[in-house]
């Protein structure tokens, strides 16, 4: 993914036959990492409420478990794209 966003993106398994995420590996992740609620993302990185859902922010919680990503990288795209994030 260009432009410094990888591990917003490609963060589940994609079953090669139906093309779609491996819902047993997704479920999986999901047990093992959690998903952020908006409340629990917004206390580490401050976002509004239609940016955390525009961008599926609850599933970056596996992103980082699974060292897709980090938080300070986060904050850095957060600061780098905050002027267009700003007006949604």
């Amino acid at each position: 993914m260009p432009g410094g966003i990888d591990g917003l993106f490609n963060i589940f398994e994609v079953d090669a036959e139906t093309l779609k995420y491996d819902e047993i590996a997704m479920q999986s992740d999901i047990e093992q990492f959690g998903l952020y609620t908006y409340d629990e993302f917004n206390d580490i990185l401050p976002v509004s409420e239609v940016v955390f859902n525009a961008f599926n922010a609850k599933y970056l919680k596996v992103a980082i478990g699974k060292g897709l990503i980090d938080v300070d990288t986060l904050e850095s795209l957060i600061k780098l794209y905050s002027k267009f994030l700003s007006n949604i």
